[in-house]
C-alpha cells in the first residue's frame, strides 16, 4: 500500500515500451500504448516519462519534438542509428472499431537498458508496460530489468494480446509474476484463459489471477458496457459511459492512464472505476489514441451523459 503523504503529491510515472506514428491514410498521430499512457498521464497534471526508443530519423524527431510540446518527458527515449521508427498502419471501420498493421524489426524493438534508465527506473511512483512491447528478446529483456530496478514503483501490465505461441506465454507469465495490476479486455481474457488452459467464467478465473500473482487489482474492460475491478478484497462493476465512438484506437490506453492515477491517489475503487471508464470513453469520441482533454472537459463529459 501507498503511503499516506502521496495521496497530494504529483506522482513521477512513465510509460515503458512502444511509441510509433499511427498513420490513417494521409494522417498521423502519435501511437504506441506505452506513449499514449505517457501524454495522458501529462493531460492530468502529471510528470509523465516516456522510455521507448526510436530512430534517428524523421519520424522519430518529428515524435520527440510532439511529445515533448505534449510535456512529456522524453530523456529516456533513445536513439537508434540502424533501426527506423516504428509505424502502425490503421483503418477504422464504420462503428469506430480499428483494425492495425505494425511495421516490424524497428527501434522500439531493440530497447536497452541504459544509464538513463537506471537512474529513472527507482525515481517511478507507477510503471506501465505491455506485452507487444516485448516482442523481441532484446526489450523484452530490457523491460523486465527496468521493472526490478522500479522496486518501489505501482508496475501495471496491459496486456495486449493478439496471439497465443510459446513466446506469448512466456512474456505472459514473467509479465504476471513483475506486475501489480493487470488490465485487459474481454478479447484477451478469453485468448489467456485459453493459452493458460483455465476453467470457468472470466470472473473466476480473474480472481484467480489475483489470487496467484499477488496482484493488487485485475481490471477488465468490456468496451461499451464498462468494466470489471477486482482487487483481493472487492469487486467492482462499472458501466462505462453510452457514446457513439469515432475511433477506439485508444481508449484502452487512457482507461489505463485513469486507472494509474486514481490508484496512486487512493481513490475508493467506484471511483476509480468511472474515472477510468470515463477517459476512455472521451477519448474514444475523439480522432486519434491522444486528443488533449483537461479535468475540465471530462467533467462536461460526464454531465452531458447523465
Amino acid at each position: 500500500m501507498l503511503p499516506d503523504d502521496k495521496r497530494e503529491k504529483k506522482f513521477q510515472i512513465a510509460g515503458l515500451g512502444q511509441v510509433l506514428w499511427d498513420v490513417y491514410g494521409d494522417e498521423k498521430f502519435i501511437g504506441g500504448s506505452a506513449a499514449n499512457f505517457a501524454v495522458h498521464i501529462a493531460n492530468a497534471g502529471q510528470d509523465a516519462y516516456l522510455c521507448s526508443r526510436v530512430g534517428d530519423d524523421k519520424d522519430g524527431h518529428e515524435l520527440l519534438e510532439k511529445l515533448n510540446d505534449m510535456r512529456v518527458t522524453t530523456a529516456g527515449v533513445q536513439l537508434d542509428i540502424f533501426k527506423p521508427t516504428g509505424r502502425l498502419n490503421i483503418t477504422v471501420d464504420r462503428d469506430g472499431h480499428p483494425n492495425f498493421h505494425c511495421t516490424t524489426d524497428v527501434a522500439f524493438d531493440h530497447m536497452r537498458l541504459d544509464s538513463i534508465w537506471e537512474d529513472l527506473a527507482p525515481k517511478m511512483d507507477a510503471v506501465f508496460f505491455d506485452a507487444l512491447a516485448q516482442r523481441s528478446e532484446r526489450s523484452r529483456e530490457a523491460i523486465h530489468s527496468f521493472l526490478k530496478k522500479a522496486t518501489t514503483g505501482l508496475k501495471m501490465c496491459d496486456l495486449n494480446l493478439r496471439t497465443w505461441n510459446a513466446t506469448s506465454e512466456q512474456v505472459v507469465n514473467k509479465s504476471l509474476a513483475l506486475a501489480d495490476v493487470l488490465k485487459l479486455n474481454k478479447n484477451e481474457c478469453e485468448l489467456l484463459k485459453s493459452g493458460l488452459r483455465a476453467d470457468g467464467d472470466d470472473l473466476s478465473f480473474l480472481r484467480q489471477l489475483v489470487q496467484k500473482h499477488a496482484l493488487q487489482l485485475v481490471a477488465l474492460t468490456l468496451g461499451a458496457d464498462g468494466c470489471y475491478l477486482i482487487t483481493p478484497t472487492e469487486e467492482e462493476y462499472d458501466p462505462g459511459y453510452s457514446i457513439v465512438p469515432l475511433d477506439r484506437s485508444g481508449a484502452g490506453d487512457a482507461f489505463a492512464a485513469g486507472l494509474v492515477l486514481k490508484i496512486l491517489q487512493r481513490a475508493a475503487l467506484t471511483d476509480i472505476a468511472d474515472f477510468a471508464n470515463r477517459l476512455g470513453a472521451y477519448v474514444c469520441s475523439k480522432k486519434g489514441a491522444v486528443p488533449a482533454w483537461s479535468f475540465s472537459d471530462l467533467n462536461d463529459f460526464w454531465e452531458k451523459s447523465l
